[in-house]
């Protein structure tokens, strides 16, 4: 099939197939997801316009924030402050990034050297993930993933699943140094400190076109010491902001899109998604972030090689 505006062939299936296998990485390991877009459509499907590439990969990964935060939100998942001070921060980031990318990185020759070396240190940094160090590290964050998931399985055997809020996220102190408890544990974070970083990953991930959660996820888990239980939606509702001013930016730049290419994408995502959220709890979490650190070391070397002229 042929798609005009994107100036390229491609079969409806394999852009349904590849869009299943985005959604179910991004909404298993809560990272990775806007990369993975990018190498689709820079590798696979063969795109050569840059600047329509970024915000096609943004687009993609707004399927599970819009998706994910209302259920978030439902559940007390979601600490609302932190995301709202880093979407903040992230519409600041944004647009620096989107703008700059727009006339810095308009070409591939510029754009995929310096996608491929970001993506080096993303599967480095999965990769680290899967230690025994980090993961020894994590005993809070253990901690209280553990006591939710048992209040959860209690309330759920008792028909309460409604009460779940009151074990969610509840603040003692909102202000330039905040504290709330979640599952029983207390936890404490400087407002500043996450505006800058806020800002700082969205002038990341808005130059590459992509959603920012491989740096929120492991500084809201490793920094701020959050439980995954709500790093997960506390990031999604971030990104939803950041992502969506840098996408609108690309597009007051005369950034273009391929609707109906995107369109056989995001049917795939939102397969992936809704598979992602039935089966990755029964598929090892460490063995699919292995799998997909060494996955993302393969596609950092294949962008960044060409530089010292060595393909692969």
């Amino acid at each position: 099939m042929h798609f005009a505006l994107a100036g390229i062939d491609a079969n409806p299936i394999g852009l349904i197939l590849w869009g299943i296998f985005v959604g179910y990485v991004f909404t298993s390991v809560g990272a990775a997801g806007g990369i993975l877009a990018g190498v689709g459509h820079m590798s696979i499907f063969g795109l050569k316009n840059a600047n329509m590439v970024k915000p096609m990969n943004q687009i993609l990964t707004l399927v599970s924030p819009i998706v994910g935060t209302p259920l978030y939100l439902r559940e007390k998942r979601i600490v609302v402050p932190t995301a709202v001070v880093l979407g903040l921060g992230g519409i600041v980031g944004a647009l620096i990034g989107s703008t700059l990318s727009s006339s810095l990185l308009k070409e591939m020759k510029t754009f995929q050297p310096y996608f491929g070396m970001v993506t080096l240190g993303i599967s480095i940094r999965i990769a680290y993930e899967c230690t025994a160090k980090f993961i020894n590290g994590q005993k809070q964050v253990t901690a209280a993933n553990k006591l939710f998931a048992a209040k959860v399985k209690e309330l759920k055997a008792a028909g309460k699943m409604n009460e779940i809020k009151e074990i969610g996220v509840n603040f003692q102190k909102i202000g330039l140094q905040n504290t709330f408890t979640f599952a029983g544990q207390e936890f404490k974070y400087n407002t500043i400190m996450v505006f800058f970083t806020g800002l700082i990953v969205a002038v990341i991930s808005a130059s590459l076109g992509v959603g920012g959660g491989f740096l929120l996820v492991p500084f809201m888990t490793s920094v701020m010491g959050f439980p995954m239980y709500i790093v997960a939606g506390t990031s999604v509702l971030s990104i939803l902001v950041s992502s969506s001013t840098s996408i609108l930016n690309y597009l007051s730049m005369g950034s273009s899109l391929d609707l109906q290419f995107l369109a056989f994408e995001l049917v795939g995502v939102a397969i992936g998604t809704v598979v992602a959220a039935r089966v990755s709890k029964y598929i090892n979490a460490r063995y699919m972030k292995m799998f997909l650190a060494v996955v993302l070391f393969y596609i950092g070397l294949k962008y960044v090689l060409p530089l010292v002229g060595i393909s692969i």
